[in-house]
């Protein structure tokens, strides 16, 4: 493998970020070789259209040049149809596809395709009530709510404050180290990266909305803590491998240099901190839930997700040469 990388450049980095994968996929019992491209799984392309549908008819798309665009309910799409499609035919139906619209912008403004300033203002505006500084952000917001809505008031104002706080961690990262710069973390605070990545992440969001919406909060609300860990983890170790031949300065970069470590050994105890929240989250959920719902609810969903960036070219998963096809 001729890969030219900026944080790693040896072929042992390379094996280490591929057996953390395959390490990630192990645990949640997902075998690469049963994975089924987007266009050969029956039930993908019907969601895609339905929800690109659903973004038109609420004008989600109905300017051109926008930030916001087709390629974006596309990507929304494949999370949510891996991720959510569980909640489909059942009284959280809407959340599938209301789901992946959201996701949708968040990885528009992962792109950075909104404008810094409307990006910097977007939780004051919400606090004031004075409009977005762009539609896309309106939109956003008022997607938000109506998805938050849907829910009890706890869960409802937990997914507002996640989706308030991604965008807010999008401006931070613009902030702290843009596209390419590193900085140095201090070793004072060895809590900074995992706890800052955990609150401005979207992985709260993830977690909450594996649930269906008339499920009381009280019955998942003690997996959260574990159930963003797992989710925002694994989501650090799937897509390192493209953020490290984009030359990113990452949360495992930055735990990495707090461990004096090199950023492919980091991996192997982030996939140990998976492997223990996983645990605790099927525990919990079992406890709380004996029929086994949650549970299947929860695995619906992070095993939904890992599927979704094994598939998708934006991780470049595939160079790895795991898959069948």
């Amino acid at each position: 493998m001729t890969i030219s990388f900026a944080p790693v450049n040896q072929v042992e980095d390379i094996e280490k970020i591929k057996k953390a994968v395959l390490d990630v996929l192990s645990i949640l019992e997902i075998d690469p070789l049963s994975i089924v491209p987007f266009k050969k799984t029956p039930t993908f392309e019907p969601f895609l259209a339905e929800c690109v549908k659903v973004a038109r008819d609420r004008g989600y798309l109905s300017e051109e040049n926008q930030p916001f665009q087709v390629k974006h309910v596309h990507i929304g799409a494949a999370v949510g149809h891996y991720t959510y499609l569980h909640h489909k035919n059942t009284a959280s139906h809407d959340v599938a596809v209301l789901s992946s619209l959201l996701m949708g912008f968040h990885y528009c403004i992962d792109d950075y395709c909104f404008e810094a300033n409307s990006v910097a203002e977007y939780g004051s505006c919400l606090a004031s009530g004075r409009p977005q500084l762009e539609k896309g952000l309106s939109d956003l917001a008022s997607l938000s709510a109506e998805l938050s809505d849907m829910y009890g008031p706890v869960t409802g104002d937990l997914l507002r404050i996640s989706n308030q706080a991604y965008v807010m961690g999008n401006h931070l990262e613009r902030e702290m180290c843009g596209l390419h710069a590193t900085w140095d973390v201090n070793h004072n605070a060895p809590l900074f990266p995992a706890v800052l990545k955990s609150i401005t992440s979207a992985a709260t969001s993830w977690y909450l909305l594996s649930f269906p919406c008339d499920v009381p909060v009280t019955r998942y609300l003690q997996a959260l803590p574990d159930g963003i860990c797992v989710h925002a983890t694994t989501a650090d170790i799937m897509s390192y491998y493209k953020e490290a031949i984009e030359g990113e300065f990452n949360c495992v970069e930055q735990m990495a240099q707090l461990h004096n470590m090199a950023g492919p050994d980091m991996l192997e105890e982030l996939v140990k901190n998976v492997r223990l929240s996983h645990e605790r989250v099927i525990n919990v959920l079992s406890a709380s839930d004996p029929s086994g719902e949650l549970v299947s609810c929860y695995k619906s969903a992070i095993v939904g997700f890992i599927v979704f960036q094994a598939l998708h070219p934006r991780y470049k998963i595939k160079d790895f040469g795991i898959f069948s096809f």
